[in-house]
């Protein structure tokens, strides 16, 4: 394949962009509708019978009604709040819900929301972006951190 350098060669008179001929003039757009939207929705109306089929087809199984009056019950945060969780035991009493819960988080997302206007570096090399590069890994090291931190306090709680 011949890579082009340059401004797209202008359309000529009578030319007529199809589908069989786009991939010879990349740079001329294709009808979004009706077509994408077609066949999105097709897509979609089968994945929905298939979820419709296997709810109905294997229920998901019941168990007993909760008991309001038992102590013993301990809750645990499903696997995707476990970092956030852990978060929570980071601060004491009447900081809990506006510094652990809103806080620190809304801080947290909005540096992953200012990164690309932090790091204007053109280039995708990560040789190049020391700025966001030390900003993914330390996301991703507190995340996981915290999830682990959780897991170890969830597992060593006694079991009632």
């Amino acid at each position: 394949m011949e890579i082009r350098r340059g401004p797209a060669r202008p359309v000529e008179d009578g030319e007529v962009i199809t589908e069989e001929n786009v991939y010879e003039r990349p740079d001329e757009p294709m009808a979004f509708f009706p077509g994408q939207v077609v066949a999105d929705l097709t897509v979609s109306a089968v994945l929905l019978g298939v979820v419709v089929a296997l709810s109905y087809l294997v229920p998901a199984p019941l168990t007993e009604p909760a008991d309001l009056s038992t102590t013993s019950y301990v809750p645990r945060p499903e696997w995707f709040f476990f970092f956030y969780d852990q978060m929570l035991m980071f601060f004491p009493g009447s900081l809990l819900i506006p510094v652990g819960g809103v806080v620190i988080p809304f801080l947290f997302f909005l540096l992953l929301l200012a990164v690309p206007w932090l790091d204007r570096e053109p280039s995708h090399s990560l040789s190049r972006r020391p700025f966001a590069a030390v900003v993914a890994f330390l996301v991703v090291l507190a995340v996981v951190l915290n999830m682990l931190l959780t897991l170890v306090r969830i597992l060593n709680f006694p079991q009632s």
